[in-house]
């Protein structure tokens, strides 16, 4: 890892632990580099990578600032697969599949114009049963670390939801004849059909990460409700 992904990694980590709350002026670049051990061109180069994904604000005169986040998580929401199958009184199960660079993987990289990628492909369990297949990229540029999650034990959809800020949600719902992935993880044959959920998104115009979510059709419902009850 280059020394300014490694600052940039830690940078990010103060930001979103609120070490630097948001509003916060960051240090000047001559004490960073002082901190770091680095030159200020390595120092300049992180703070421009967090400037490009909208995470910090850059003004002569008045220096850097981290970006107020806070509006956007309160109107976008991701849910949390583990949170959905503990909802229906089940016992919540993960298994990771694969973890390796994103070459391997059949979601449209076109997204990231040519950024480095994580592929993650993973199942999310429900009473030891299959309930869904997570098929995941990551963007490296935007979220560095995930480049040394191992991704073990805490799905990337838990993970990212935790972790990377995101202003923009897209999300594609279609059923389709499952894929040989989906016969493979799911226990299904290429006659059945899947539910999929894609989803795309993204912080500002940087893109952080695309999913294909597949579940059993036949075991798969969505329920909404609105008005009142009185």
């Amino acid at each position: 890892m280059h020394p300014y992904e490694t600052i940039r990694t830690e940078m990010l980590r103060r930001i979103n632990d609120q070490t630097w709350p948001a509003g916060h002026t960051l240090p000047r670049e001559d004490d960073l580099a002082e901190e770091f051990g680095v030159a200020r061109g390595t120092i300049r180069r992180a703070l421009s990578s967090l400037s490009e994904a909208g995470l910090i604000e850059r003004k002569r005169r008045a220096g850097t600032r981290v970006v107020d986040r806070r509006g956007h998580r309160s109107t976008l929401t991701i849910p949390i697969v583990r949170h959905e199958i503990e909802a229906r009184g089940a016992v919540y199960g993960y298994r990771r599949i694969c973890v390796d660079d994103g070459a391997s993987s059949p979601l449209d990289q076109a997204l990231f114009k040519g950024a480095p990628l994580r592929h993650v492909r993973c199942l999310h369990l429900s009473d030891g049963k299959p309930f869904q297949l997570e098929d995941r990229l990551i963007n490296l540029d935007t979220v560095p670390e995930a480049s040394d999650a191992p991704f073990d034990t805490v799905s990337p959809n838990e993970w990212l939801v935790q972790r990377a800020p995101y202003s923009f949600i897209r999300t594609a719902l279609r059923a389709e004849l499952a894929h040989a992935i989906d016969q493979t993880h799911l226990g299904l044959t290429e006659s059945e059909p899947v539910f999929v959920i894609e989803r795309q998104t993204r912080f500002r115009d940087s893109p952080l990460t695309s999913v294909r979510l597949s579940h059993a059709a036949s075991a798969f419902q969505i329920v909404t409700e609105s008005g009142d009850l009185v």
